[in-house]
């Protein structure tokens, strides 16, 4: 609905100056429009949707209500590999529902609606359609009960297995998805909410999560031990994760923010203690990125790096980012690598995507703050990365046919590295510094979703100079931009 909607609303906002109502959205993969379903009648309220309408991802989400509060509760078996577990979904209709979805990939055992059974059916591998006892009006406040079990290492969607196994060490994090395989949720990014997380495992194993660790023990069970984690800033579904196994884990505070730190003992104790090395650098780093963007989002930091060899170097699990072992102990990557995940904090966390076509300026930043970092500590000007990226990358046409208005699903973590912080420093370049800077530290003080366009918006509202020609060769074409000033380039 956004894509649709959006442009119309961007291009009256865009009026002034008149030049840059210039058709970019015709460039932009618009969501599909939602079937056509039944409006109410003789007071039978509508149906929520298996989907939000993402163009990339079109049965991720689901429409008719906003998410607000997650309370999960896991139990482990580390024999079985499976769990037990019981998810409590606060909500708010959106129009009225009869029925509405979440999406679960795990066996579904039952549901309730306020305090109420509900029936559900497994529509799709993640889509739970769920009917209500009683419909739920327009704007109602509801709860949702779902007690659902499984193994969900034994769960692929295609490619998709966001759950990592690694002898008596488990981890579920991924992007674009992950939350399907552990918990029942509105599954798209545009939706974020609070998360509340306990999860009972076999005593002397550790549980790590997202925000504050609220306790190591809730139960009375010495066979067990129960892990609570409480997140008390919104997030969305994927930014959580949970890793159970046993590992080292380091506590402390940095510039009055809680830390934990965790890495696995599988690796050997030469590894943990570069992991930790490089992990106890965050404080510092995130000082470096509060005078570029402003204030942290969050309440705490941390990292986690367990024995898995991932598909990623780095996830930005909100607070806590996730860490690929080899990666985190590469002294000459890992700091860039943890640069690049904390900024997200403010840039993909804070401020989520509407659409995962927006995913531009997520990474855009995060990749430009590596270079912005490295050159306040003299390591380096961020206009020679633009200007020795662009040499290489001049004449290699399959890197800029994925546009960062629409890089399509199947490259959407790909150019976006390296196109995106090439496009922001060419900005910082035409507008200047002090434009440059407060943009971004407008941007990331909101919250929730925001859209590329929206962005745009904003940067040229921060300037007197018409950035429709610029917008154009850097977010929009297909083609490398010509080297000239009005696209940013100087030596």
């Amino acid at each position: 609905m956004f894509a649709v909607l959006m442009p119309l609303v961007l291009l009256v906002l865009l009026a002034a100056p008149a030049a840059i109502t210039y058709g970019l959205w015709a460039w932009r993969r618009a969501a599909p429009a939602a079937p056509g379903y039944p409006g109410s009648q003789a007071g039978v309220p509508e149906t929520g949707q298996p989907g939000v309408g993402d163009p990339y991802f079109p049965d991720y989400g689901s429409s008719g209500y906003d998410a607000l509060a997650y309370v999960i509760a896991l139990d482990w078996d580390a024999g079985t590999q499976s769990m037990t577990a019981t998810t409590i979904i606060t909500a708010k209709a959106s129009q009225p529902l009869r029925s509405f979805y979440v999406d679960l990939a795990l066996q579904v055992d039952a549901v309730e609606v306020d305090g109420r059974p509900a029936e559900f059916e497994k529509t799709g591998f993640q889509d739970v359609q769920i009917t209500p006892a009683k419909p739920i009006v327009d704007g109602a406040e509801f709860t949702v009960t779902v007690d659902y079990s499984g193994a969900p290492g034994e769960l692929r969607r295609g490619n998709v297995a966001p759950w990592s196994s690694t002898g008596a060490e488990w981890t579920v994090a991924g992007e674009p998805e992950s939350s399907a395989w552990w918990f029942p949720a509105n599954d798209h990014p545009s939706d974020p909410a609070l998360m509340n997380l306990s999860v009972r495992v076999p005593a002397g194993m550790e549980v790590l999560s997202v925000g504050r660790l609220e306790s190591r023990d809730t139960g009375s069970d010495p066979d067990f031990d129960t892990w609570h984690w409480i997140a008390t800033q919104p997030m969305a579904t994927y930014l959580n994760f949970v890793s159970i196994g046993q590992f080292e884990i380091r506590e402390g505070s940095a510039d009055g923010r809680p830390y934990v730190y965790a890495v696995s003992e599988q690796l050997s104790s030469e590894d943990r203690d570069q992991a930790f090395r490089a992990l106890q650098t965050s404080g510092q780093i995130i000082t470096g990125l509060e005078a570029m963007f402003g204030p942290y989002p969050f309440t705490e930091i941390g990292g986690v790096v367990p024995a898995h060899q991932f598909p990623f170097d780095g996830l930005e699990t909100q607070t806590r980012p996730v860490y690929d072992r080899k990666s985190i102990i590469d002294e000459r990557f890992s700091r860039q690598l943890i640069t690049h995940e904390l900024t997200h904090m403010w840039f993909g966390d804070r401020v989520t995507v509407r659409q995962w076509n927006d995913i531009f300026v997520n990474e855009a930043y995060a990749s430009w703050a590596e270079w912005g970092l490295a050159e306040r500590a003299g390591r380096g000007s961020a206009n020679a990365q633009l200007n020795g990226l662009y040499d290489r990358a001049r004449d290699r046409d399959a890197f800029w046919q994925v546009t960062m208005i629409d890089p399509g699903p199947e490259q959407l973590f790909t150019t976006v590295y390296a196109r995106g912080p090439m496009t922001l420093q060419a900005l910082r370049n035409l507008i200047g510094d002090e434009a440059f800077f407060g943009l971004a530290r407008s941007w990331s003080s909101g919250s929730g979703p925001g859209t590329v366009e929206e962005w745009m918006v904003r940067a040229q509202a921060a300037t007197t100079i018409d950035l429709a020609p610029f917008f154009r060769a850097w977010i929009l074409s297909p083609t490398a931009p010509d080297r000239t000033a009005a696209n940013g380039f100087r030596r």
